[in-house]
């Protein structure tokens, strides 16, 4: 079957634990676009923080995309977006509320990547290696110092896996209406509902004229299952987490093992 669209994660999927793409990786991803296959870089980071690994990929131009801020926006290699989803400052404002109250370390991040929190008894070792990884800085400020029309992409309460997981039901809880998920180790993100990388993989394959049954998807945590599930082959890697090997077709080997490179491998090229 010849694949038209990969949808790919990065962090512990197409980068290994150092944060490089394996030459196998690279080779094969190139070698499934030389024969016309779209590669779609898809991950909670923004622009700014996946733009050097599309490029060194040879992912270019206007009529190529990445899915950024896990599935709030899409955008061409050029910039310019063309799918946008984001939370209103009332909910940033109602969310530094509640973590405050509950004295929770946090950050959101603002449409440009920018990584933004309150006073210094909220910065935590996580917040920090968001705002480093994502190369836009660390801003302190509170929701009522920006423009009432400011929006951003995500809020994201951060700790250690222990502590992330005696209180994810809670959070769960008290924000129903919106999409909570765990993204990574010390990262438990909220989205606007229905935003997930599956919502923007179908809306990206909708504009494209490509059916569904014509996309594999390659991921390894819980933020990556609607993806795995919308695409009509998923992929979980090696290193992926129980739940995302059980709602996938197949299982490759882990990311420190060309795990990508691998499955393009077995379902791609001929």
């Amino acid at each position: 079957m010849r694949y038209k669209l990969i949808t790919i994660d990065m962090d512990d999927t197409l980068l290994t634990t150092a944060k490089e793409i394996s030459e196998k990786n690279k080779n094969m991803i190139q070698r499934a676009m030389a024969n016309g296959t779209k590669i779609v870089l898809c991950s909670g980071r923004p622009h700014k923080a996946m733009y050097d690994y599309a490029h060194s990929l040879g992912i270019d131009g206007d009529d190529n995309y990445m899915i950024t801020n896990g599935g709030a926006i899409i955008e061409n290699m050029s910039g310019e977006i063309v799918y946008q989803k984001t939370l209103s400052n009332d909910f940033y404002c109602e969310f530094v509320k509640f973590v405050k109250e509950h004295v929770l370390p946090y950050c959101v991040l603002d449409i440009q990547g920018n990584t933004y929190t309150s006073g210094f008894e909220f910065i935590d070792e996580y917040t920090i290696a968001m705002a480093y990884e994502n190369s836009r800085g660390l801003c302190i400020k509170e929701p009522e110092d920006l423009p009432a029309d400011f929006e951003i992409t995500k809020a994201v309460i951060n700790g250690s896996e222990q502590r992330l997981d005696e209180i994810t039901d809670f959070i769960n809880q008290q924000f129903s209406n919106y999409f909570v998920v765990r993204t990574g180790v010390g990262y438990l993100e909220i989205f606007p509902n229905n935003v997930n990388k599956g919502e923007a993989v179908k809306y990206l394959a909708q504009q494209l004229e490509i059916e569904l049954k014509d996309i594999l998807a390659i991921g390894d945590r819980d933020n990556d299952i609607s993806m795995l599930e919308v695409a009509g082959t998923g992929v979980a890697m090696g290193n992926a987490q129980v739940g995302v090997k059980a709602v996938s077709d197949y299982v490759t080997t882990d990311n420190n093992h060309d795990g990508v490179g691998d499955a393009i491998e077995k379902f791609v090229i001929e």
